[in-house]
């Protein structure tokens, strides 16, 4: 039974050393080479398990690197062009092979020094690891799995007039509007976020802050805090724009609102148009 899997982190066992490096455990009576510049310092022995990450070489060879890949078969990431060819563009993937994505996985052609989004797949002709530019082969064509309220990792793929349009679990496409973030988020970037809701056309609704009452009770007592440390006043209210209550509170309108509500239901602040006050200093 074959023990790895290639393009992935991979758990094997050492069976001999030799003077380029040691072989590994492939299973099926498959030896796979960890060249000697991947060896951990302090060396390896017979029966040692490495974790390591299978690709093949440039000659179809099976090779394992101790070196971390920026990204795994199935995973998405923003990786930097380093190099073009007659077959397509090489992206930097943080190992000492470069990820090949041929021309006809590129949405337009890419330029050295630019970066650009990108899912990695195995080939099933070749084997060969290979990235694609064209996410929406890859992203989006399952329902999600998931539900308001689950908490997702994210990767941010685009910004758009409406919020950051964002890669949820590595399979489906998610929002993150402008005015549910105060967080300063670049594409690329990965996060912690949260399903606030699931749309019709099987997109995520998402939000950075844990969503429903753990949110606005957080929110709340952030408020209240701000206003003892400013004499029990906040010149912003019901009326005031999203910007000034963004640079004055460190949230959105919307979050400002709901721990606003909050407070006020509790009789802690009075709320007019341009401010709020607590009622007890």
């Amino acid at each position: 039974m074959s023990l790895f899997q290639v393009g992935h982190i991979n758990s094997l066992r050492v069976l001999r050393t030799v003077s380029i490096g040691a072989y590994l455990d492939g299973g099926d009576g498959t030896d796979i080479l960890l060249p000697l510049k991947y060896l951990p310092a302090g060396g390896v022995s017979e029966g040692d398990v490495l974790d390591v990450f299978i690709y093949h070489d440039n000659e179809g060879r099976l090779i394992a690197t101790t070196l971390r890949p920026y990204i795994s078969v199935g995973e998405v990431a923003w990786l930097e062009c380093v190099g073009t060819s007659a077959a397509g563009a090489f992206l930097d993937m943080g190992i000492h092979k470069d990820l090949l994505v041929p021309f006809s996985e590129q949405n337009r052609r890419m330029e050295v020094g630019h970066r650009y989004m990108v899912y990695l797949y195995l080939d099933q002709v070749s084997g060969r690891l290979v990235g694609s530019a064209k996410l929406n082969k890859h992203i989006g064509n399952l329902i999600p799995d998931c539900r308001p309220g689950d908490e997702v990792s994210v990767t941010v793929a685009e910004n758009t007039p409406i919020g950051w349009k964002c890669i949820v679990n590595n399979k489906f496409w998610g929002m993150i509007y402008h005015d549910e973030t105060d967080v300063s988020l670049s594409v690329g970037s990965k996060h912690r976020a949260y399903i606030v809701r699931l749309r019709e056309d099987d997109k995520l609704d998402l939000s950075l802050q844990r969503v429903g009452y753990h949110r606005i009770d957080s929110s709340a007592v952030a408020l209240h805090r701000l206003l003892h440390q400013n004499g029990g006043i906040l010149k912003v209210g019901d009326k005031s724009n999203p910007e000034e209550i963004r640079r004055i509170c460190g949230m959105s309108k919307k979050v400002f609102k709901q721990a606003a509500g909050s407070l006020y239901k509790d009789r802690i602040i009075k709320i007019s148009d341009d401010k709020i006050e607590l009622i007890i200093k």
